[in-house]
């Protein structure tokens, strides 16, 4: 017999707000009212402000004084904060791969769903693969405390990764970059992977930035090593 999983209705509510957020049926800007929210789930409002506060606390939303939460819209600032963890965070797991010549099975199985991925397949799609990667690469270190670090900053991770989707427009163009990371990864060269995530991190963060931010100017995401 199959054992059900229990959700409570906090962690359901949740769920159903971060999949809005994450997929752009919430919008940047938007506010969520918990009359609203409460109404369509059928819940308390005090369960709908718990997974609010949940949310907040990852990052996901945002409080306004006065005025509720909202979904944020990202400036600059976030951006390149977000982008400096993920960078602290990755950069650590592609030292101790490489220093134990080892490849990470989830990520080469995410590369291999991104080169599989049909020239129009939806941006969800294409996040999904992305993500796998970079948690395969994470995960490959065997090191709990640092997925469980990086799960932290994942919803904020993604959320970067949506509102990256007007400068991505080819699937491919996505598949040829992890590519490029896992083979270097594989070089069993330190310099040789550590260059290129942080030109992937760097990439990144500037094409969101420029895509928020059009007259923006350029920061760096990480520090150079001497």
């Amino acid at each position: 017999m199959s054992t059900l999983v229990t959700v409570s209705a906090v962690d359901a509510v949740a769920a159903a707000i971060r999949a809005s957020v994450l997929d752009g049926t919430l919008t940047p800007g938007t506010f969520i009212r918990e009359s609203q929210v409460a109404s369509e789930y059928g819940v308390a409002r005090h369960t709908v402000r718990a997974a609010t506060q949940r949310l907040t606390s990852e990052g996901l939303l945002r409080k306004a004084r006065n005025r509720g939460v909202h979904v944020p819209e990202l400036n600059a600032e976030d951006v390149v904060d977000v982008f400096r963890l993920r960078a602290a965070l990755e950069s650590e797991a592609v030292r101790l791969l490489v220093k134990a010549r080892s490849t990470p099975a989830e990520a080469v199985a995410a590369s291999a769903r991104l080169d599989a991925l049909a020239p129009d397949a939806t941006w969800d799609e294409v996040v999904e693969a992305d993500l796998a990667f970079h948690q395969g690469v994470i995960a490959a270190t065997k090191s709990a405390r640092l997925a469980r670090a990086y799960a932290t900053a994942q919803s904020e991770i993604e959320l970067c990764m949506v509102q990256l989707r007007p400068h991505y427009q080819d699937p491919a163009q996505v598949a040829a970059e992890h590519r490029d990371l896992l083979k270097s990864l594989t070089s069993a060269k330190l310099d040789v992977a550590e260059r290129a995530f942080r030109r992937h991190w760097q990439e990144a963060s500037d094409n969101l930035v420029h895509t928020l931010h059009p007259s923006g100017h350029h920061t760096p995401v990480h520090a150079e090593r001497s």
